[in-house]
Parts: structure tokens; C-alpha cells; sequence
């Protein structure tokens, strides 16, 4: 049996349950990939209130950061996709107006399409905005990498981050997306 999900777009409000899934996703998705003491300091209050930060809007941005949040049929978060637009450009990076900051599902509901629905709506977003490309990092080794393949990602550069004293190796997949004018077939 297909197990029912939903979207919705994220208020202030949906802080902790972000929390949980950012915080719950890292520790599964990343056990041996950084050191524990970085995932065994992860908590929810931190992360909580570090998206609360994230809700706070930025006067003459021409599209405001948001969250997608993805949730079960009791109404419980399961996953969330958040972004707007990239954070720093560089010059691999330049021409990609969007970056999405943040996509996580919960390991249980991994690989039931709720990742590709919420890249497509937040899409819909970025289209709606006159943003038609944008650019998703994720971490080298992690387990889930193929799925920005998957969806339609392009490597388009590399950088290393230092987490918890780690240098681990980020990919950067970069996405057009259709404005609707293009002759399609």
C-alpha cells in the first residue's frame, strides 16, 4: 500500500517539526560519514531556533527564502525542502539564480517520490518568481547523492567544507528549469 503524504508550505510555526526531520535525517544520513561528536551535538532546540531565523524575511529580496514541508496522514512531518535564492556565487555558479539550501526525508519515507515532488513544486516556486536555474550541494558520500542525478542535476563544481573538524567533499549539482517559452517535443 502507497502511503499518503501531503504538501504545504512552511510557516514559523512548523519550526520543530523542521527541527526533527533536519536533525533526525543528519544523524541517520550521516553516521560514519562525519564525526559523532558533531551529530551527537545536533539537538532540536538549536535547530529550532536556527530556522526560526530562516523565516525571518529579507527586505528587497526578490524572492524570499522558503520551506515546502512534506507530512503523513496524521499530520506528522516526514520531510522538507527549503530554499530561495543562492547564497554565493561563484564563477562555476554564476547563471544559477536559485539554491535549495535544505532537502531531507525521513529514512522510512526515503524513495516514495516525496523528494522529487518537493523539488518539482519548489520549482513551480522559482518559476513563478522568474528564477529558471538553481543549484543543490550535497555531500559527497552521501547515501543519497544519485537521487540530484535522478532528478535532472548537472555536476558543475566541487568544494570541501570542514564539519566537526572533518574535510568532507561537497558536489554541486546545478538544474534549468523550462520558463515555458521553450519550443518543447
Amino acid at each position: 500500500m502507497h502511503e499518503e503524504f501531503k504538501i504545504k508550505k512552511a510557516t514559523s510555526a512548523d519550526c520543530s517539526g523542521i527541527a526533527k526531520v533536519h536533525v533526525d535525517c543528519w544523524k541517520t544520513t550521516y553516521q560514519g560519514l562525519m564525526p559523532d561528536g558533531k551529530l551527537d551535538s545536533l539537538s532540536y532546540e538549536k535547530s529550532a531556533e536556527k530556522w526560526k531565523e530562516f523565516f525571518i524575511k529579507k527586505d528587497g529580496a526578490k524572492f524570499q527564502d522558503a520551506v515546502l514541508a512534506a507530512v503523513d496522514g496524521k499530520g506528522d512531518m516526514i520531510g522538507f525542502c527549503a530554499g530561495g535564492m543562492n547564497r554565493k556565487t561563484s564563477k562555476r555558479t554564476s547563471g544559477y539564480e536559485g539554491e535549495i539550501k535544505a532537502i531531507y526525508i525521513l529514512k522510512q519515507h526515503q524513495k516514495k517520490k516525496i523528494g522529487t515532488k518537493l523539488l518539482l513544486l519548489f520549482e513551480e516556486m522559482f518559476r513563478k518568481n522568474g528564477i529558471f536555474s538553481y543549484i543543490i550541494w550535497v555531500l559527497k558520500d552521501n547515501p543519497s547523492k544519485e537521487f540530484y542525478k535522478k532528478t535532472g542535476g548537472k555536476l558543475i563544481t566541487t568544494k570541501t567544507y570542514v564539519i566537526g573538524g572533518a574535510k568532507l567533499k561537497g558536489l554541486c549539482y546545478g538544474y534549468k528549469i523550462l520558463n515555458g517559452n521553450e519550443n518543447e517535443f
